[in-house]
């Protein structure tokens, strides 16, 4: 069975679940089953693409504003210098599941990823997922967050501070810490009836 890391990291966070904001009702099984299956992209989601898609084809110097998929980014004072690998997809073998995903830049032995929120919560980065599997599949030392925080500005238009940068590195115990997650992943897929990420990409 194939997984991606982001279906990974969904049933990590439901597993781990906690109010962000008074009133936030626990997601139901059905809610996580629906996140994973059902391509229905949120506008904040729809506009993260966007950035990404922008951004992956920026060529380096100075930018005041982005623009892709009809959204518009404007943006800080500063000079873009991304690495020449981007949008560069890998796989592991984790015995009963390969994981895959997608990395934004690969630089040497240092994963970049760009984020955008409407909110910047350093800590709920770190305690995720993606990071460890993507250290572990593409062999590297080093994750690194460009976490951008935007802001509606108009139809299909967005205000960009420049992006806090967050760190993480690999530990000794990464590739088991990942190894059991995927496991576990499995053995759940399974019990719930989650379909092969091959069947999906193939349909």
């Amino acid at each position: 069975m194939l997984a991606r890391v982001s279906n990974i990291e969904a049933y990590r966070q439901w597993q781990n679940w906690k109010p962000l904001l008074d009133g936030d009702e626990e997601p139901t099984l059905d809610d996580l089953v629906r996140r994973i299956t059902t391509d229905e992209p949120s506008e904040a989601m729809m506009a993260g693409t966007a950035f990404h898609a922008a951004i992956e084809t920026a060529a380096d110097g100075e930018h005041d504003r982005f623009a892709a998929n009809g959204y518009t980014f404007l943006l800080p004072d500063a000079e873009i210098a991304l690495p020449a690998i981007r949008e560069l997809r890998g796989f592991k073998d984790y015995g009963r599941l390969e994981v895959t995903g997608k990395v934004d830049c690969l630089d040497g032995k240092v994963v970049i990823d760009h984020k955008t929120t409407s909110r910047v919560d350093l800590e709920r980065y770190l305690a995720g997922c993606q990071w460890r599997f993507y250290l572990d599949i593409f062999e590297a030392d080093v994750f690194r967050w460009n976490v951008w925080e935007v802001k509606e500005a108009g139809e299909k238009t967005y205000e960009v501070k420049a992006p806090q940068i967050l760190e993480a590195r690999r530990y000794p115990e990464l590739g088991a810490d990942c190894a059991r997650l995927a496991d576990e992943f499995h053995d759940f897929a399974i019990r719930v009836g989650l379909p092969d990420s091959r069947l999906e990409d193939a349909a």
